[in-house]
């Protein structure tokens, strides 16, 4: 027997171990699901106007809302959300997050942009601002002006003034006569926030057509300052105008505003540290577009992990105890072999714990169905080695060597194991594609155990074994063979009489 290729595969699996060990070492750890580590559970619906039905593709809008609201997420860097479709409604969860105030706004912002220019400025207390839109109201039942209609929309009301007095804020919000649509938040190629004097702003790049529209408008409101009129250009978030910038005296008339760029100045009246998380949060989602449809959060929630928690440690403490029965019955029964079976079970758990730790850094977050998944495993790991030490039994019990029969019984062992890999690791992958949430991640975590079960019995079980059956450490006795037939005191005495 050719013992190289036999150590340099131990030596193999020594160097993931090791990668592995240092890997976990060095503090990476795995991300906890909602339900082990707690967060936020929402569910929004989307909101039609009175007596609309639903469009035919409403589906489709649902679909795209969906990845919007997944974009956004992701740029926040949270762990494994889950954001799915349940019925007409989008189904939010996501891990480890606290802000809920902050990510409820996030997540439910339509982020329709516009700009549009102003064609009068209604102060408070004139006839004209009377006229307006009630300010006090929901902006989704203020009367909607449409991007071809002149209209009047109300302004952003003061921050710090709308959190102490909501009504006394609505009564002194400005009011504009705002024409048509200019330019879209469509053409926004980037934003992103940009610090603007003693606070924050949120800068756009447009791009190639929005930018000659912006040129355009601009250039047309530099005239009308030229020509003593308002010359304000109302950029106009979710119906509510955020600010009406007037043109600088070096936008020239009918050149405008070049280059592509401008600005939102947002956060009147609130601090350096709230500017600047409005800006990042408005560039955010300017950045990854516009919902395509308004949504209401029907529920909205902090999830404790108190349960999740205590099902994890009774999982754990289960899984334990059935390590260590399943352990002492392999070593009495299998005796060396049986070590073996339970070095092969260290080095999977070492492993497939490093695996996690890095599927972590890319996003993964480990659940509850996950660690199911994962104790599922251990016992498909241990019964490999099982099929392998029965079938070197047969094989010996037949009346081969114990070197030949290891031979043998690997290769009839692998191929049945490789067959039962191959039926979980299709059902796996299955079930990832067409579960949604918890599930696939048990799918997720059955699948990589499959994987390496049979990398393990190949690299470590298989080498391992096949030297030791060199050994006196392997016989007819260690191997629990039975004992061979005696022959017959008639055969041994030379013939029949």
């Amino acid at each position: 027997m050719n013992k190289q290729p036999l150590i340099a595969s131990l030596a193999v699996v020594l160097i993931v171990v090791l990668a592995a060990s240092i890997f976990i070492g060095l503090g990476n750890r795995p991300n906890l699901g909602l339900d082990l580590q707690g967060g936020i559970s929402a569910i929004y619906t989307p909101q039609l106007p009175d007596g609309e039905p639903f469009p035919d593709d409403f589906e489709d809008i649902l679909d795209e809302t969906i990845e919007v609201i997944r974009t956004r997420v992701d740029s926040l860097g949270v762990a494994e959300p889950d954001i799915s479709r349940s019925g007409t409604d989008v189904l939010v969860q996501l891990p480890g997050v606290s802000e809920a105030d902050r990510l409820r706004e996030l997540i439910g912002t339509t982020a329709q942009l516009t700009f549009r220019p102003v064609i009068a400025v209604l102060s408070p207390g004139s006839e004209a601002w009377e006229e307006g839109p009630d300010c006090s109201a929901p902006v989704d039942e203020r009367p909607v002006v449409g991007d071809d209609e002149e209209g009047i929309l109300c302004g952003a009301p003061s921050a710090e003034l709308a959190a102490d007095d909501p009504e006394a804020a609505a009564a002194l919000v400005t009011k504009y006569l705002v024409g048509p649509v200019a330019l879209t938040g469509d053409r926004i190629n980037d934003a992103f926030p940009v610090v603007s004097g003693p606070g924050y702003s949120v800068s756009l790049d447009l791009d190639s057509q929005g930018a000659t529209e912006f040129a355009a408008v601009t250039g047309e409101l530099a005239c009308e300052r030229d020509a003593g009129q308002p010359g304000l250009l109302a950029i106009v978030l979710d119906g509510v105008v955020e600010s009406a910038p007037t043109m600088n005296p070096d936008v020239r008339c009918g050149v405008g505003i070049t280059g592509g760029t401008a600005q939102i100045t947002t956060g009147a009246g609130l601090s350096v540290d709230e500017q600047r998380q409005e800006a990042e949060d408005l560039a955010l989602v300017l950045r990854t577009g516009a919902l395509p449809i308004s949504l209401e959060p029907a529920t909205f929630e902090t999830v404790s992990p108190t349960l999740g928690a205590e099902s994890l440690r009774a999982g754990l403490m289960a899984g334990l105890i059935g390590l260590v029965l399943v352990g002492i019955w392999l070593t009495l029964f299998y005796r060396w072999l049986g070590i073996v079976a339970l070095g092969g079970l260290a080095i999977f758990g070492v492993v497939l714990f490093g695996i996690i730790a890095l599927l972590s850094r890319l996003g993964f977050a480990l659940t509850l169905a996950g660690v199911a998944g994962i104790i599922v495993s251990i016992g498909i790991t241990a019964d490999s080695s099982i099929i392998f030490f029965e079938r070197i039994r047969d094989e010996v019990n037949l009346g081969k060597t114990v070197r030949t029969a290891v031979r043998r019984a690997f290769d009839s062992a692998f191929r049945t194991n490789l067959a039962g890999n191959t039926v979980t690791l299709a059902a796996a992958v299955i079930l990832y594609f067409l579960a949604v949430g918890p599930v696939r991640g048990f799918a997720l975590m059955l699948g990589i155990a499959t994987v390496l079960d049979l990398l393990i019995m190949w690299g470590y079980t298989r080498p391992t074994v096949f030297l030791l059956s060199g050994t006196k450490l392997m016989n007819r006795r260690t191997v629990r063979a039975a004992d061979p037939a005696p022959r017959s005191a008639a055969m041994s005495g030379g013939g029949v009489r």
